[in-house]
């Protein structure tokens, strides 16, 4: 067995509810979470579960009513908001299912545009932006603004800017919702890739059980409880696996006696932007632009 990866998000008897009239609705019972570094795990629940809810306590979104959310040893829940947009323009990334990016800005620039809440300069700004949009196969995509990018490049662009500083945790909301499934299997391919060469923790919430097969761990979530949670073998690593395999195979690498590896289902052309290269190594910085307002319910204080 591996050495255990120490828990970068905990959460202790997490709870929110909100008062809707003269009743109380729990959205969260008593959560009790531990997430490890560098883990992919996915909260999975249909619509109303409470997926969405958990993800916003997590990432800081709200505030819990009871209990506490605890991310690299800090307890969030106690922060205030100008600490909270600190902690998180310093060690969380965010990827949206409708993308977020800003209309009037270029690819470039819309990556580029958090790292000035650093201070950083333009010139360092674009190197980084450039570099990452690279990594997601758009170099030629750089001057377009959203409306000239499909659905697919879009969330690309919104991948590269998340994940343009190495944050410890990327939190992504149903991140493949208005995707085709050929686009979707490439932008999962895109989070295994960074997350795998970067230790970066990734919280995937989805109601789509093909999408949490890419997870390392699937924790499902019904009325607001936690009823499974169970460890998975990534669609990703095993895909990976069986490309090392027939290379092997075709190299005549393999042990004898095994078994061929399975043939590898044909591909399709794809277009430039569809194949991205590596992960570059790079020293970035990044500060994430606030989120989206969220709809306000009151919440309820308990004591």
């Amino acid at each position: 067995m591996g050495k255990k990866l120490a828990s970068i998000i905990k959460t202790v008897d997490l709870r929110k509810a909100y008062r809707v009239g003269n009743d109380v609705v729990v959205a969260l019972g008593c959560i009790n979470l531990e997430i490890e570094e560098g883990q992919v795990c996915c909260i999975l629940g249909t619509s109303g579960s409470g997926k969405s809810t958990l993800l916003n306590q997590l990432a800081g979104l709200e505030k819990p009513t009871r209990g506490q959310v605890i991310i690299m040893g800090k307890n969030i829940s106690k922060m205030t908001e100008k600490q909270l947009a600190h902690f998180r323009q310093e060690s969380i990334g965010f990827v949206f299912q409708s993308y977020n990016l800003l209309p009037g800005m270029s690819a470039l620039e819309n990556v580029a545009m958090p790292l000035t809440f650093r201070g950083m300069s333009r010139k360092k700004r674009n190197t980084i932006a450039k570099e990452m949009l690279r990594a997601v196969g758009l170099e030629s995509r750089m001057k377009h603004t959203p409306a000239e990018m499909s659905g697919g490049q879009q969330q690309r662009v919104g991948i590269a800017r998340a994940f343009a500083a190495r944050p410890k945790v990327v939190f992504a909301d149903e991140p493949t919702g208005n995707l085709d499934t050929k686009t979707t299997r490439e932008i999962m391919e895109l989070f295994l890739n960074f997350s795998r060469k970067q230790n970066i923790t990734i919280v995937l919430v989805t109601h789509d059980r093909s999408l949490a097969n890419y997870a390392d761990r699937i924790v499902t979530i019904v009325d607001g409880a936690v009823i499974g949670d169970t460890p998975n073998k990534s669609l990703f690593d095993v895909e990976k696996e069986e490309e090392a395999k027939r290379a092997a195979w075709d190299n005549d690498q393999l042990p004898p006696g095994d078994d061929p590896p399975p043939e590898a289902p044909p591909q399709e052309s794809l277009p430039e932007e569809a194949a991205p290269p590596d992960v570059p190594e790079v020293d970035t910085a990044f500060g994430e632009a606030p989120a989206q307002e969220t709809e306000n319910k009151p919440a309820l204080e308990e004591k």
